[in-house]
């Protein structure tokens, strides 16, 4: 509600972007598999990090001496502290919780156990790993006609 009160909160420290390019013609040119053809932004406020998948080394830009974006720091060694405190800031946003956004923990909560024992068993080896009712139905021998 800050926003709407016209105050400006300090709310964020850092920004990150990222953009998917596996189905475009760069992607194809420079030889990249579609997972590789990624890029990752990180901006402070006054440095800008462009991490691209695939093999390439990073940039970073200085936006308040260079707001143009024409010298890239990140070809000399002198800003390997940069370069880590923005990757710092792309890793911390990686391990997000993103991924559960339309569940709450308590209904994660909730929901425990209450699974009527259905779905599926991964990482089993033999089988005796779960109660025998869980495999029933894949044990037995296999149907006539069936050269599966």
């Amino acid at each position: 509600m800050p926003w709407l009160k016209g105050e400006t909160p300090d709310w964020r420290t850092y920004l990150v972007s990222e953009y998917d390019y596996s189905a475009t013609a760069q992607c194809v040119k420079l030889g990249l598999e579609p997972r590789d053809a990624r890029l990752f932004m990180v901006f402070d406020g006054r440095y800008k990090l462009i991490h691209a998948e695939g093999g390439f080394r990073p940039m970073l830009f200085d936006l308040k001496e260079d707001p143009d974006e024409f010298v890239d720091l990140a070809k000399s060694d002198k800003n390997g502290a940069e370069i880590e405190r923005l990757y710092g800031y792309l890793a911390k946003w990686g391990r997000r919780m993103s991924q559960r956004v339309t569940r709450s923990d308590a209904d994660i909560i909730e929901s425990r156990g209450k699974s009527m024992r259905k779905g599926i068993v991964p990482f089993l080896n033999d089988g005796s790993e779960v109660p025998k009712e869980l495999t029933a139905k894949y044990r037995g021998a296999v149907p006539r006609g069936d050269k599966s």
